[in-house]
C-alpha cells in the first residue's frame, strides 16, 4: 500500500508506524508514547495499550475504582478503556499502543472476546492477548519487579527505535517481534501476580526464580547461578520450581525459548538465524534439534506450515 501525502498518512493511521523509504506507506498499527496523558480511544482505530508506570505515582480511576499506583507498575488496557490519572506526583509513563492484528491477522478485540478458541497455533498467540480483553485484568495495576520494569522500558525503546530508523527490510517484523517478546514477559506476571508483590526479604525467595528465568531465558545461565540469586541451592530450587510449574528449570527454560521462537516464526518473517539468537541459541544444530524435539518440525518447516504471514503474501 502506498499513500503519497504524509498528511494523509497521519490521518489514516493514528498511533501507527508508517513506512518511509522501505515499504513506503506500509502501516504497522503499533506506536510508543513517552509521557503525556493517555491517548484517547478511537473506535475506528482500536488499540490495546500497555501502560508502564516507570516513575512517580498517581491515583488511578478505572473500572476497578480509585487505586493508588506507584512505580514500577504496568496496566493493561483494552481498546475502549482509558482510565483517569489523578493526583500525579512525578509520574513517568511509557505506553505502547497496538492493534491485536499486529500479532496475528486473525485477531481483533471482538474476536478475542467472542472466540473461545482459535484454530491451530493461533490459539497460542491468543493466549498472550486474552488479558487485554478480560475485564478482570483490564485497568488493574500489576506491580513490577525492578528487572522486569527495565525490560519493559528496553522493549519500548527497541520498538520505538526500530520504527523510527527502519534500518532494513525486516523493520516491520522486527518492530512487532519486540512486542511479541514483551507479551510473553507480561503473561507470566498476569498468571502469577503474587510473584512480583512478595517481598524478597520476607517471602519465599524461590518463587522469584520463575521471574528470573523469564528475564534470563535468552542468555546462558546455570542452575547454580539461579539458585544463588534466590538464596538457595540447586536441589531445593529445582524441587520448588517443579512444584510451581510442573517442570524442572532446564525443561521450563528450553520450552520458553522454543515457544518464543515458534511465535516469532509464526508471526514475523525475521530470518531464522536472528530468531535463534534472540531466544538464546548460537548453535543452529542445537536450536534445530531442540525445536524439532518439542514441536516435531524443523524451524523452517514449522514456518512453512504455521506462518500466517507466508499465507498472506502467497508464499
Amino acid at each position: 500500500m502506498t499513500i503519497s501525502h504524509p498528511a494523509e498518512i497521519a490521518t489514516a493511521a493514528p498511533l501507527a508506524i508508517v513506512g518511509r523509504e522501505r515499504y513506503r506507506g506500509y502501516i504497522v498499527p503499533l506506536a510508543v508514547q513517552r509521557g503525556g496523558p493517555l491517548a484517547a480511544a478511537l473506535p475506528e482505530h482500536p488499540r490495546f495499550a500497555i501502560v508502564h508506570v516507570a516513575g512517580g505515582s498517581c491515583v488511578l480511576n478505572s473500572t476497578h475504582g480509585l487505586q493508588l499506583i506507584a512505580a514500577p507498575a504496568v496496566i493493561l488496557l483494552d481498546e475502549a478503556t482509558r482510565p483517569e490519572l489523578l493526583r500525579q506526583q512525578g509520574l513517568e509513563l511509557r505506553v505502547a499502543y497496538f492493534d491485536p492484528s499486529v500479532v496475528n491477522s486473525a485477531f481483533s478485540p471482538d474476536a478475542l472476546r467472542e472466540t473461545p478458541a482459535f484454530a491451530g497455533t493461533a490459539e497460542q498467540d491468543a493466549y498472550l492477548l486474552r488479558p487485554f480483553a478480560d475485564p478482570k485484568h483490564v485497568g488493574r495495576p500489576l506491580l513490577l519487579p525492578p528487572a522486569l520494569s527495565q525490560q519493559l522500558d528496553l522493549a519500548f525503546s527497541r520498538m520505538s527505535a526500530e520504527g523510527e530508523t527502519q534500518r532494513d527490510l525486516n523493520w516491520p517484523c522486527r518492530t512487532r517481534s519486540f512486542l511479541i517478546e514483551l507479551l510473553f514477559q507480561l503473561r507470566v506476571l498476569v498468571d502469577e501476580p503474587a510473584l512480583a508483590q512478595r517481598p524478597a526479604a520476607t517471602g519465599n525467595r524461590l518463587d522469584q526464580a520463575l521471574l528470573l528465568v523469564h528475564e534470563w531465558y535468552n542468555r546462558p545461565f546455570t542452575l547454580k547461578e539461579l539458585a544463588q540469586s534466590c538464596g538457595s541451592n540447586r536441589t531445593a530450587l529445582n524441587t520448588h520450581f517443579r512444584s510451581v510449574t510442573g517442570q524442572s528449570v532446564r525443561t521450563y527454560t528450553v520450552t520458553l525459548r522454543i515457544s518464543t521462537a515458534a511465535a516469532l516464526l509464526r508471526d514475523t518473517l525475521l530470518p531464522i538465524a536472528e530468531i535463534m539468537n534472540r531466544v538464546g541459541y548460537d548453535n543452529p544444530s542445537s536450536f534445530t534439534r531442540q525445536f524439532k524435539k518439542l514441536l516435531g518440525l524443523t524451524p523452517r518447516d514449522y514456518r512453512k506450515a504455521e506462518s500466517w504471514m507466508l499465507r498472506t503474501r502467497g508464499g
